[in-house]
């Protein structure tokens, strides 16, 4: 376990600091102290995103509960998880050994060699030429699936260095979409900002500012989305606060479907175990434009259900003896 944070903590927030600043009402508080799971409204912070919050209790302490999310024991096992790896410092090829175009090999293949500016995939424009000087290769897919694993450790290594001002923009042909904008409007999070101050300098400014005791990790995903593979690079950050902790999620890189995403975690000790106050930003190109907000309220609507189905199961699984 953590144990005690290595500096003088603030103040820490009650539970109804916490929830007035996650914009949870009092009558929301009221349901999430007698043991529902409640949704709220986290301001979108672009047009590209659609943002949800969760709040709820968990029978355990959030130090016990901030190591079993850390150490990755309560992700919940679904259809569209295919394989998962975790990356080293500095990186290497063989931490992408197990990256295949999974499902739909050839097709997929061919969709990459074909790759142009757009949103089918999220490419960086030199991107786009690495995997158009492909198509002529005699095993398309084996060559596909070595230069991503080339372009994963590329982007992987560019953001260890230098953070959000590492993530290459995608070329969506004339304008490009910036995910290094969007997540960092995202780490402007305001529980974080007001109570956290120094754990978001760390979203912000990674990896030039840090706080003691932070443990973080690097992993690669390949979901299976609308049966396709999409890959997404992962960064995993666990802090403490006094008896607070904070857990991270950015997934700063995503080859298809939706940009790039930031869920924030703060698990916060009650006489019932742990009040867990969840944000996540989910930003895609998709829903942009004509029709957007309808789009957004609906995205929304969908994300939120599915994440609490995931966080009822994993809620399960942290209460078991």
């Amino acid at each position: 376990a953590l144990g005690a944070a290595a500096r003088p903590a603030l103040a820490e927030p009650t539970v109804d600091e916490v929830l007035a600043a996650a914009n949870f009402s009092e009558a929301d508080k009221q349901r999430i102290l007698a043991g529902e799971m409640i949704s709220g409204e986290v301001k979108a912070v672009s047009e590209r995103d659609l943002s949800i919050s969760l709040a709820f209790i968990v029978k355990i302490s959030p130090d016990d509960l901030a190591e079993e999310v850390f150490a990755g024991n309560l992700s919940t096992s679904d259809d569209q998880h295919t394989a998962r790896g975790t990356i080293s410092q500095p990186g290497s090829m063989a931490d992408f050994a197990g990256v295949h175009l999974d499902p739909g090999g050839s097709a997929v293949a061919k969709t990459y060699s074909n790759a142009s500016a757009g949103d089918k995939l999220n490419l960086a424009t030199a991107e786009i030429a690495d995997f158009n000087a492909l198509k002529n290769q005699p095993d398309k897919a084996q060559a596909v699936e070595q230069q991503l694993r080339k372009m994963l450790l590329a982007r992987y290594q560019a953001y260890r260095s230098s953070g959000l001002a590492g993530i290459l923009p995608y070329d969506r042909g004339g304008r490009g979409s910036d995910p290094a904008g969007d997540l960092r409007k995202a780490s402007e999070a305001p529980v974080l900002k007001k109570f956290f101050p120094a754990i978001q300098k760390v979203l912000v400014e990674y990896s030039h500012a840090t706080v003691p005791g932070l443990q973080e990790t690097f992993f690669w995903v390949n979901n299976r989305i609308d049966d396709q593979p999409t890959y997404a690079l992962t960064h995993l950050l666990l802090a403490a606060e006094g008896s607070a902790r904070i857990v991270i999620q950015r997934q700063f890189y995503v080859g298809r479907s939706y940009n790039c995403e930031q869920a924030i975690a703060g698990f916060f000790p009650i006489p019932q175990g742990t009040l867990v106050v969840y944000g996540n930003h989910t930003f895609t190109d998709q829903v942009s434009g004509v029709g957007g907000s309808t789009k957004r309220s609906i995205g929304r609507r969908v994300m939120g259900s599915t994440l609490k189905k995931i966080f009822e199961r994993a809620r399960a699984t942290a209460e078991k003896p």
